[in-house]
Parts: C-alpha cells; structure tokens; sequence
C-alpha cells in the first residue's frame, strides 16, 4: 500500500488513480502525517453509477439525485 500527502494528490491526481486502477490496490492520503483517507479500487459490482431502479430520488443523503 502507498502513501501520498495531501499535497502530492493535489498535484498528481490523474497518476495516482491511474494506479489505483492498475494495481487494483489502496492508496493513503495523509495530513500533517496523519492518515486521512483511504483511496481504493472497485468494481461494477460493488457501485454502479447506473440506476438500479430501488426508490427514487435522494438515496445518498445529499444533493439532488443519484450518483
């Protein structure tokens, strides 16, 4: 597993998705040296950006729709 700074996500996003697609893995951000976030890889299985038809509207708590 590797870690980032909050910094080197700014400035190498694109890269360090690309990563996390490639090895399939987890990747760290860190603040101040503290770990802050977990980035990791998913599939179609476990999200879908698709409507999967249950209910409507607002299911992710915010915003207006769905992802």
């Amino acid at each position: 597993m590797k870690f980032y700074t909050v910094s080197e996500l700014r400035q190498k996003a694109t890269q360090i998705v690309s990563e996390i697609e490639k090895s399939k893995g987890e990747v760290i951000v860190t603040k101040n040296g503290k770990p802050v976030i977990l980035m990791r890889f998913i599939t179609d299985d476990v999200f879908s950006l698709k409507d999967n038809g249950k209910g409507k509207g607002n299911e992710h708590g915010k915003g207006e729709g769905n992802l």
